[in-house]
C-alpha cells in the first residue's frame, strides 16, 4: 500500500495499517476544528492550567545561570540549551502579563540573555548559535557534549526572541532585530537538494569560525521543526540571507491515513512534538490551507491547524490502540514524545509516519506532550493534564511536583509498567507546554508572535490568504 506523497522527499515504506489519503490529497479546514477553535475552559480548568503554567515558569525564572541568565538545558545539566532559551524569552511576557513578574523584571531579563549571546564572538557562526551554551555566560561551554551550531535550535532561540521583541520593544527589540539579520540561512542551503543543513561543526571546538563541516541531514520534510526553520529564513529580514518562499513548499507533504482515520501530512517519525512545537509561535488558525500551485508547484493544499489536529488525534488514537500491551497508556493518559526515559533521553516513533516505524519505549509518556497539544486538542488534552497532575507509580511515585517543596511540577516522563518518574525537567518540554497553554488561553504568545515585522513578511512572501 502506498502514500501520496508531494514535495522533493522519497517515498517512505508503508506499514499494512498505512492507507493512502482515499479522498485526495488536500487537507482542509472541518466543521468540528472549527468548533474547537471556540472552545471555553472552566474555572476547574483555568486553576489546573494556572498552577501547570505557574510552576513551568518558576523553572524558566530560577533555574539560570548567573550573571546572564539563560536557563538550564535540563534541571540537571549544567549548560544552556538555545532553544530552551528561546522558550524563557517568550514565557517572560506571559510572566509578566499574569503578574507573577513585574515588567522590569522581565525586560532585564530578556536583555541580559541577549546581551549576553549577542555579545559574544565564541558562541556562533553565520549568525546561528551554539546549541548548548554557558547559562552563565552566554559564550562557548566546557561542559557541553558537542560543539555543534543548530539551525532548528537557533530558530527556536530567534521565535522566543520575536515574542520578547514585540512586547518589551527598547533593547530588546534592538537585540532581536541585530540576531535575525544576522542569521545567514542560506549559507546553510548546502544539504543535498539544496535543503538547509541541521548543523554545522567547527573543526575546532573552542572556536565557531574554523573549517566548518556542514551535517549532511537536512531539514526536508513538512514537521514543525521545519516549519520554523524555514518560516524564519524566508522572512529575513536581510536578502542575501533569505530563502526564496517556494521552500516552504518543496518540504515533503508525505500524506497517509491510519486505518479509517483523517488523512494528514505526517512527519519523519511519528513523534508529537514536531507536530506541535511551530503552533507555539504561528498562528495557522486564520490562514486558509496554502497552495504550492501559487509558486507553480504540485503537492496538497494544507491548513496546518486543521493537519496537526488530526495527526495529534491519530497519535492519540493508537496510544490506545496499544494500552493493551503497556499499561500507562489509556484514553487519559497519552503523548509519546522526545524525553528523559528510563535509559536515557529518547524519542518515540509512531506510526503513520515517513518511516513507519513503532518504537513506543514500553509506553514511555512525556506530560508535556499532551499538554503542548492543548490548543489543537483541548478537551482530550485537559483531560491528560488532569489525570497527571493526580498521577502515581505502582510504587507510589508521583509523576507531580509540588512547588511547595522545591518542585517544578510535572516531572519529564513516566512508565507505569517500570514504575518509573524521571527526576529531570527539560526545559524545552516545558517551554512549549506552557506558551501552548497560554495561547489556549488567551492567544497572547501567538499574537506577539505574528505582530512581528519577520512574521509578517513571511506570510506576504509566502502568500497565505487570510481566512474570511
Amino acid at each position: 500500500m502506498s502514500s501520496v506523497v508531494a514535495g522533493a522527499c522519497a517515498q517512505a515504506p508503508s506499514s499494512p495499517a498505512t492507507q493512502p489519503a482515499a479522498h485526495g490529497p488536500d487537507i482542509l479546514r472541518t466543521p468540528t476544528t472549527e468548533q474547537i477553535l471556540r472552545h471555553r475552559f472552566s474555572d476547574d480548568d483555568e486553576r489546573l492550567l494556572d498552577e501547570i503554567q505557574r510552576t513551568c515558569h518558576h523553572y524558566f525564572w530560577n533555574a539560570v545561570g548567573q550573571p546572564a541568565g539563560l536557563v538550564r538545558d535540563r534541571l540537571k545539566a549544567p549548560i544552556a540549551s538555545v532553544a530552551a532559551v528561546g522558550f524563557q524569552l517568550a514565557a517572560l511576557p506571559v510572566a509578566v502579563e499574569r503578574k507573577w513578574i513585574a515588567h522590569a523584571e522581565g525586560r532585564e531579563r530578556a536583555e541580559s540573555i541577549l546581551r549576553a549571546l549577542y555579545d559574544r564572538t565564541d558562541n556562533k557562526t553565520y549568525g546561528m548559535y551554539l546549541h548548548f551554551p554557558d547559562h552563565n555566560t552566554g559564550g562557548r561551554s566546557a561542559e557541553a557534549w558537542t560543539s555543534e551550531i543548530s539551525t532548528v535550535d537557533t530558530a527556536l532561540l530567534l521565535c522566543g526572541g520575536m515574542v520578547a521583541a514585540s512586547y518589551f520593544k527598547g533593547e530588546t527589540a534592538a537585540l532581536v532585530d541585530k540576531m535575525l539579520a544576522e542569521a545567514n540561512w542560506k549559507r546553510f542551503a548546502v544539504a543535498e537538494g539544496g535543503f538547509i543543513a541541521m548543523a554545522v561543526d567547527p573543526a575546532d571546538p573552542s572556536d565557531p569560525n574554523s573549517g566548518k563541516a556542514f551535517s549532511r541531514a537536512s531539514w526536508w520534510n513538512s514537521g514543525s521543526e521545519e516549519h520554523l526553520v524555514y518560516f524564519l529564513a524566508i522572512g529575513s529580514p536581510t536578502p542575501d540571507h533569505a530563502m526564496p518562499p517556494e521552500w516552504w513548499y518543496k518540504l515533503g507533504r508525505t500524506v497517509k491515513a491510519w486505518k479509517d482515520g483523517p488523512p494528514f501530512v505526517v512527519n519523519v517519525n511519528g513523534s508529537l512534538f514536531n507536530y506541535f512545537f511551530a503552533h507555539c509561535y504561528i498562528d495557522f488558525r486564520g490562514f486558509e490551507a496554502d497552495d504550492p500551485s501559487r509558486f507553480g508547484l504540485t503537492g496538497p493544499r494544507v491548513d496546518w491547524f486543521e493537519n496537526s489536529r488530526r495527526a495529534i488525534l491519530t497519535h492519540r488514537a493508537r496510544n490506545i490502540e496499544l494500552a493493551d500491551r503497556y499499561k500507562t497508556l489509556s484514553a487519559e493518559r497519552w503523548g509519546l514524545s522526545a524525553c528523559v526515559g528510563r535509559e536515557g533521553y529518547i524519542v518515540p516513533e509512531l506510526a503513520p509516519s515517513t518511516m513507519d516505524v513503532d518504537n513506543a519505549f514500553e509506553g514511555t509518556i512525556a506530560p508535556y506532550a499532551a499538554g503542548s497539544s492543548i490548543p489543537l486538542t483541548p478537551a482530550e488534552s485537559l483531560a491528560a493534564l488532569r489525570a497527571f497532575r493526580h498521577l502515581k507509580t505502582p510504587g507510589g511515585k508521583p509523576v507531580w511536583t509540588d512547588p511547595a517543596d522545591g518542585g517544578y511540577g510535572l516531572w519529564d516522563a513516566f512508565n507505569l509498567d517500570q514504575d518509573y518518574v524521571s527526576d529531570d525537567i527539560v526545559g524545552i518540554d516545558h517551554g512549549p507546554m506552557l506558551l501552548a497553554i497560554e495561547n489556549a488561553r488567551t492567544g497572547l504568545v501567538w499574537k506577539l508572535f505574528m505582530e512581528h515585522p519577520l512574521a509578517r513578511r513571511a506570510v506576504e512572501r509566502m502568500r497565505w490568504q487570510t481566512r474570511q
